[in-house]
């Protein structure tokens, strides 16, 4: 036997195996000779069978199943440990012929490169403490959900919501055959502020010609009947109002908007930690600038395009251009390469971020709670489930990953306000 390697990148090695009668020859003996014990022939003991009926009727694929498994013994005992390959092997040529073997495959090689001093890199971290007027937005949204609709006979206004049938009239001003029936439009909306300012004053069963945008250059002409007017009625503020809109937690509205306010303080406070962790490993994957191994590429461009196929169908779309796919999202797939290695090199750096069964513990206790269900059963579904654990310890792991990285890296923090203006157009 023999194995070369060369050098295809930095990052990528075409592995050469050649081997012949002198490795293969005595495990395909040995193989024919073990199958022919158990082999019951007609006419012969059994075991006892000549071995050249054996080979005859065996022999190829007896032969073929060795080579099988001496390819992947080399594999197991000799590319491993040699090369520590990353991702999955890709067979380039695979021949066996009068009892000669050539293998030649690629392989990705991990990475050489030193994790950059996290002091240097710096961050924007979004910073916002909730305000009253904010707290009043959602009091008033809340309010809207719990309303209800009722039918008036009054004249339109833009507290109201209307039902029209529409006509699409041609320039002659005759009917045409686009037609839409029952739209319901919300004139407190600003998208339906060109039908407010014509159908204002109007009242159910009242016709009304009216000049719609269909672009800056062109005006498009309806006949528009109103069917039915509805004013908003808010719903009362009462106990049971407050205690339905914050799952038993409030009884006045001062418990009420002191429970709106916490809600959307903690959706705040989630989404900055979501966009600072994003951040800190944009930074880390811009300030380590090394070749990703095809292997690593190919498993996240797959991963990728197993996403596009559709959840009940598992296919494809029938316009899927995968060479168009790929060029589109290139750099964010060597991204995401190379910050898998990023990740698993700061994670063996920071032996905190070990799983520990409170951690697993905690979360299920957490997230029970969130939901009303006994934290048991989360776990049941959870252990239930293929691969959902480990899911789990990955993300608890990279949790407290990030919590360490915050203390390590520089946080620069910015008002809800100049955050906005400086990231509006990225």
């Amino acid at each position: 036997m023999n194995i070369t390697a060369e050098d295809i990148s930095a990052v990528d090695k075409k592995i050469i195996v050649e081997a012949d009668q002198t490795d293969l020859a005595p495990r395909i003996e040995q193989s024919l000779r073990d199958y022919r014990k158990k082999m019951d022939i007609p006419g012969f003991r059994p075991g006892k069978a000549p071995m050249g009926l054996i080979k005859k009727r065996i022999g190829k694929a007896v032969e073929q199943e060795q080579v099988d498994e001496y390819i992947q013994e080399i594999f197991t005992t000799k590319i491993f440990p040699e090369y520590n390959p990353v991702g999955e092997p890709k067979v380039l040529s695979n021949t066996y012929e009068d009892g000669k073997l050539r293998l030649e495959f690629e392989i990705g090689i991990k990475p050489t490169y030193e994790l950059t001093d996290l002091s240097t890199i710096s961050v924007d971290k979004l910073v916002h403490d909730v305000t009253d007027e904010e707290v009043e937005k959602e009091f008033q949204a809340n309010l809207r959900r719990s309303g209800e609709w009722t039918e008036t006979e009054d004249a339109i206004t833009a507290d109201n919501r209307i039902t029209i049938d529409v006509v699409k009239l041609d320039s002659e001003g005759n009917e045409t055959d686009d037609s839409d029936k029952d739209l319901t439009l919300d004139l407190q909306n600003k998208e339906n502020e060109e039908y407010l300012t014509q159908l204002s004053g109007k009242k159910a069963g009242d016709e009304v010609t009216l000049h719609l945008m269909a672009s800056e250059a062109e005006t498009v002409q309806y006949k528009a009947t109103v069917k039915k007017v509805e004013s908003f009625r808010m719903p009362e503020l009462n106990e049971e109002f407050f205690r339905n809109g914050s799952r038993g937690e409030a009884s006045t509205e001062e418990e009420f908007r002191s429970f709106l306010k916490s809600q959307i303080q903690n959706y705040f406070d989630s989404t900055a930690d979501d966009l600072l962790r994003d951040k800190i490993a944009t930074a880390l994957i811009k300030a380590h600038d090394f070749q990703v191994p095809s292997s690593i590429y190919t498993e996240v461009l797959n991963s990728r395009i197993e996403k596009q196929r559709d959840q009940e169908t598992k296919e494809l779309p029938e316009d899927f251009d995968r060479e168009a796919f790929e060029q589109e999202n290139k750099d964010s797939i060597i991204d995401e390469a190379r910050w898998s290695f990023i990740v698993g090199d700061l994670l063996d750096k920071y032996p905190d971020t070990e799983i520990k069964p409170e951690d697993v513990d905690g979360f299920f206790e957490t997230e029970a709670a969130k939901m009303g269900l006994p934290a048991e059963m989360l776990k049941n579904f959870y252990a239930s489930q293929s691969g959902y654990l480990e899911q789990l310890r990955m993300r608890i792991r990279t949790d407290k990953l990030f919590g360490m990285l915050v203390d390590e890296v520089t946080v620069n923090e910015l008002t809800k306000e100049a955050y906005e203006e400086k990231y509006a157009n990225k």
